[in-house]
Order: structure tokens, then C-alpha cells, then sequence
């Protein structure tokens, strides 16, 4: 198995497809399980992160537009850089930025957490934290703290949970209270602050695919629908009525602030959303059969394994050859060679050589290396100088 730049950008190309099918699914069909979701999304970023090429992978030449991307990307605009230079600079750029912004709200929400004042022992507020705990037997150490900084109680945290209320909370009628809690403590449970961190280092690797925020917007969604899903699931219906007021109250005060590190408990994702959650309360969606999953499953990690076995290509002759009509028996010899499709080496002017196969460059080898298998039997060929007639 070997890595090229085909089989990166077809990486590109099926973990794009993936990660949108799987965001389509999240936003779309309820009835999908979280499991075969994730199983989803991990095999998207698995095809992602190992743009391996193997042997046994069927080649699909791509006449027009492959090669005028690779012309694109090949064409030289600013002191030998050329496009595709250009673009993996923006990209490493792009990467840093995102990445010290993404430390830069780590460390304003550890602040926020800094600042926010702990419930203290025998009050309302933590008496309510402990009944949520013996309610979803959470066996964690998680905290609770008042905070000025969001208008909605947040989950912050990763090895040492805290819930963040905000003053005005405080107020709430007690079911409503108890709701919030409970689902700030369920997103524990999930480990939904993980997720949303996986997804935001994602973010910011891929910063240029839009399938990847799209997939970040679709997964924290679906976090939260399935939080309130899981958090009412033993509620009677006046529990539900009262969380359900607490979500309009946290609303109504006004929009939250958001560093992305957090699960909020109200924050606002369109009015679409909303009656999702509602629905997802009062009356939830009946998810799929065992397997209705198995299957689905199974019919992606096929999909998966077949993924690697097509690898597709430009056509055309390499940028350092022109054909030109001339009497001169070794480039009537090279162009013959071309049109029979056959590998061969192209030595260069430096001394170096370009192999040659099915008229695509594969990569570059060195005058020690063409001494070696598989090279040391391949005719070579100098490279082609354009000559005009002189009549011209």
C-alpha cells in the first residue's frame, strides 16, 4: 500500500460523502440510531485520515475535468510557487489560527468557570444537583456553580464536570430546575462535551470542507435532541410540561452566549429545531429495529472496504513532454511509446527521472534508483524540447 495524491484526494472525495450522508441522516431521520451514526461518521474520518492506495485498486481515468484540476493546481504564479502550494499554505495557516482560537475559548471559559460562585452545601441549588444524581445515578464528582457570563445553564468540563446556572435560574420553579439540571448531567453521562471537542479539533483540520461544519451543526443537534429524549424518558407529563417551560424562559431572557465548548441547555438552533425538541419530549420517535442497525451497518463498512478499491486518475500527457512533429528518431519513439500506454522513465535535465505509467507521472526517482527493481527494465527517454521549423 502506497500513499499518492490520487489516493488523497479520493479520500477527500469518500469521507466527504460520508460525513454528508451521516449529516443528512442526523437532520433528517430520527429513527437512525446514535450508534450507527457514530459508526458512520468514525468510518469517515478513518477514510480521512488513511488515504492509503493498494495494488489490487481499479484505476478510472478522468479525461477532462481531473486534468484540468491538476493543471490548475500545477500552474506557477508567484517565485516557482504554484497554486497548489498556495493552497496548502492557506490550509496550514488556516489550521493554526482556528487551532490557537480554539485554546484561546478554552481558556476564557475556564475563566468564566473561575469566576462562577459553587453552590454551597445545604442550599436549594445544590440540594437539587444531589436528588439529579441519585435520579440518573451519576457516580461522577460533578459541580454546580453560579455564573453571570450565560443566560442558560451550560455542561463545561471533561474530567471534572461542572454545570454552570445562570443567576436568573435561580428563580425557576423547582421541577423546572430539576429538568435542567438533569439534562446538564445527562450530557455527562453521554459524554457529549467529548464529542463536541472532537468535532470542533475537526473543524478546525478541515476548516475548507463544509461538509465538516455542516457535520458539526448537525451532530450537536442531535446531542441535544437525544439528551432530552434520554433526560424525560421517566418524566409524567407535568415533569415534561415543566422542562419544557424551562427551555421557553431560557429563551425568552435572551441568547446565550456561545464558545462552542459547551453543551447549552437552551440555546437557540432555529425554530425547526425547537419543535424537534418538542417532539422529542413529549412524544418521542420510535428508533429503528436491531436489524434495520445491523444491516445499515453492514452495508457501510462494505461500502467502506469497496471505497479503496477505485483510485481515480487524470489522462493526459505529463506537463514536461510536448509532442511536437519533428524528424528526430527518439521523440517519434517517446510519442509512439505514449500512445501505447506503456511505463517507461523520463530523464530530466537534473539528472533525475519521472516514472511513467498509462501516460499519468506517478512520482519522481533518482539515478540509484532506476538501477533497481521495478525500474532497471523500463526503456528511458529524454525529456521533449518544443523546436519550431525555421520556416515559421
Amino acid at each position: 500500500m502506497a500513499v499518492s495524491v490520487f489516493s488523497v484526494i479520493m479520500s477527500i472525495i469518500c469521507a466527504s460523502i460520508t460525513l454528508f450522508i451521516a449529516s443528512f441522516l442526523i437532520s433528517h431521520n430520527q429513527r437512525v440510531r446514535w450508534g450507527l451514526l457514530m459508526l458512520i461518521i468514525i468510518l469517515g474520518f478513518i477514510r480521512l485520515i488513511f488515504p492509503v492506495e493498494i495494488s489490487a485498486a481499479k484505476i478510472i481515468h478522468s479525461w477532462w475535468i481531473y486534468p484540468m484540476l491538476r493543471h490548475v493546481a500545477q500552474t506557477k504564479i508567484l517565485f516557482g510557487f504554484t497554486t497548489g502550494d498556495l493552497f496548502r499554505f492557506v490550509w496550514m495557516v488556516g489550521i493554526g489560527f482556528l487551532l490557537l482560537k480554539f485554546v484561546f475559548m478554552m481558556i476564557i471559559l475556564r475563566k468564566v468557570v473561575s469566576r462562577a460562585v459553587p453552590a454551597q452545601e445545604g442550599t436549594p441549588l445544590q440540594a437539587n444537583l444531589e436528588k439529579a444524581v441519585r435520579t440518573l445515578h451519576f457516580h461522577k464528582n460533578a459541580s454546580i456553580a453560579v455564573t453571570e457570563d450565560f443566560s442558560t445553564a451550560v455542561s463545561v468540563g471533561f474530567l471534572r464536570p461542572v454545570i454552570l446556572i445562570p443567576q436568573k435560574m435561580l428563580s425557576y420553579p423547582e421541577k423546572e430546575l430539576q429538568g435542567v439540571i438533569k439534562h446538564e448531567l445527562m450530557h455527562f453521562l453521554r459524554g457529549d462535551v467529548g464529542k463536541q471537542w472532537a468535532l470542533s479539533i475537526a473543524q478546525c483540520l478541515f476548516w475548507w470542507n463544509p461538509v465538516v461544519h455542516y457535520l458539526k451543526r448537525s451532530v450537536e443537534e442531535m446531542l441535544e435532541l437525544e439528551c432530552d429524549e434520554k433526560t424525560c424518558r421517566d418524566m409524567d407529563e407535568e415533569e415534561r410540561l415543566a422542562y419544557l417551560e424551562a427551555i421557553k424562559r431560557v429563551l425568552r431572557d435572551g441568547t446565550p452566549k456561545d464558545f462552542s465548548l459547551g453543551m447549552g441547555y437552551g440555546r437557540n438552533y432555529g425554530g425547526k429545531f425547537l419543535l424537534r425538541r418538542v417532539q422529542a419530549i413529549l412524544h418521542p420517535v420510535e428508533k429503528q429495529s436491531g436489524w434495520e442497525t445491523y444491516l445499515g451497518a453492514l452495508v457501510c463498512v462494505s461500502l467502506f472496504i469497496l471505497s479503496y478499491s477505485i483510485i481515480l486518475q487524470p489522462v493526459g500527457m505529463p506537463k514536461t513532454v510536448e509532442a511536437v512533429e519533428t524528424k528526430d528518431s527518439k521523440v517519434n519513439q517517446a510519442i509512439q511509446r505514449y500512445s501505447e500506454t506503456d511505463d517507461f522513465l523520463l530523464k530530466l535535465p537534473d539528472g533525475t527521472y519521472i516514472y511513467v505509467s498509462d501516460m499519468i507521472e506517478q512520482r519522481r526517482v533518482t539515478e540509484e534508483e532506476i538501477l533497481k527493481s521495478p525500474y532497471k527494465d523500463l526503456p528511458v527517454y529524454e525529456k521533449i524540447i518544443e523546436r519550431r521549423d525555421e520556416n515559421e
